[in-house]
């Protein structure tokens, strides 16, 4: 190509990346004006208004999330104006999201980063590759998410991992189940078995403290976890949520059945990820390959798969099954890419188009049969790259490195 031509085609891509950048925020518009909007924050706002009743633990309050975060963060935001307080909420989500992209753009090699350039702006409403409108929930996981994703992009390129145990930890006085995140680390880092077992000892010590210093507040939000889970079936999207969901769904308890099978898919889960994260150790596979699909692998170690979890690795599943795709069919790509967009179109318009289809096949069934069916192939993808050669030359290992 001549240098003009050169020129002009990354100034077309811009413009093309800005247009759909601008069209998904004014889709964000659309959808606070036309749409439930910020459900999650509208709770937080009721929590700061009702802060002396969650402090006192009266009955008639819910803790959305424990006391040991709820109470002194809703302590320090009534310090504030109310609208500093909205400012700097609706600042750091937004920040919050824009780090989960950019990580999952690390993941990607520089080639894969032009395409995704226009995949980005859209992925915000299809979280986990389905139609969601949780991007407008306000929820604090895109924060959290994006803290433990910043410092762990720090871990792994720079080897400094103490930021991330501290955003970890962090995350876990809000959402103790985040404690699984901790596994990012033993399958990227080297030599961080004793402070990944101490942060997460730290974190189980800080849940059950809260039990000693608001033990009001604390069987509230006990109480707030169980009706919730009685109403509304809010088990998640993983395989110990899905089986707790049907055996409530047949009057059968779920309790015990539940904990024992994910104790032995999250074993099973972690020996899989430990064993694969030899091979990159090893230098067998590149870092591009092996990052997304160890953090979508970490994610289905969560007890309870939201979809604000699965949103944060959205990118790393795209990649992920695009490459297999790509391996799958060298030879006649184009037809399996049709047949995959048209798998995924449908199950889009299965969740958001047909009402009853839910109670044949639930969205949180479909997202699990998504995310294990999208990690098998990226184990595949995974064992095929080590078994072509040794990834050790010099060249290889600098460009694996985002």
């Amino acid at each position: 190509m001549c240098p003009e031509m050169r020129q002009i085609a990354p100034d077309r891509g811009r413009w093309a990346a800005g247009l759909l950048w601008l069209g998904a925020a004014c889709a964000v518009v659309g959808m606070a004006i036309f749409l439930p909007f910020g459900w999650d924050a509208k709770d937080y706002l009721s929590a700061l208004q009702q802060y002396p009743a969650y402090v006192n633990g009266q009955p008639s309050s819910s803790l959305a999330y424990s006391p040991l975060f709820m109470i002194p963060v809703l302590g320090v935001a009534r310090l504030l104006p109310l609208w500093l307080a909205m400012a700097v909420f609706g600042f750091a989500y937004f920040s919050g999201w824009l780090v989960q992209l950019w990580v999952g753009m690390q993941c990607a090699t520089p080639d894969e980063r032009k395409i995704l350039r226009y995949v980005a702006p859209a992925i915000a409403f299809f979280p986990g590759l389905l139609i969601s409108d949780v991007i407008v929930s306000g929820n604090l996981a895109y924060i959290l998410y994006g803290l433990m994703l910043a410092s762990a992009a720090l871990g792994w390129k720079r080897g400094r991992w103490s930021w991330f145990y501290v955003a970890v930890l962090a995350a876990a006085c809000v959402k103790v189940h985040l404690l699984t995140m901790l596994a990012i680390p033993l399958l990227c880092g080297k030599r961080q078995w004793m402070r990944t077992v101490m942060t997460g000892a730290a974190g189980l010590g800080l849940y059950a403290l809260q039990f000693r210093v608001w033990p009001q507040a604390f069987h509230v939000y006990m109480n707030s976890l169980k009706v919730m889970s009685q109403t509304r079936r809010d088990f998640g999207c993983g395989p110990a949520g899905n089986l707790a969901h049907v055996l409530q769904s047949l009057g059968v308890p779920y309790e015990k059945p539940c904990i024992l099978f994910y104790v032995a898919y999250a074993v099973v889960m972690f020996l899989i990820l430990l064993s694969l994260s030899r091979l990159y150790r090893e230098g067998r596979v590149c870092f591009v390959s092996w990052a997304p699909v160890m953090l979508l692998g970490v994610v289905l170690l969560n007890p309870r798969i939201l979809p604000y979890d699965f949103a944060a690795v959205s990118l790393p599943m795209a990649l992920v099954a695009w490459r297999s795709l790509r391996e799958d069919g060298r030879n006649s790509l184009t037809p399996l890419l049709i047949g995959a967009g048209m798998v995924l179109l449908a199950l889009n318009v299965l969740v958001s188009g047909i009402e009853n289809w839910a109670t044949v096949l639930p969205d949180e069934f479909l997202e699990m049969l998504l995310m294990l069916g999208i990690f098998a192939g990226g184990v595949r993808s995974l064992l095929r790259e080590a078994e072509i050669e040794p990834l050790t030359s010099p060249a290889y290992v600098i460009e694996s490195i985002p």
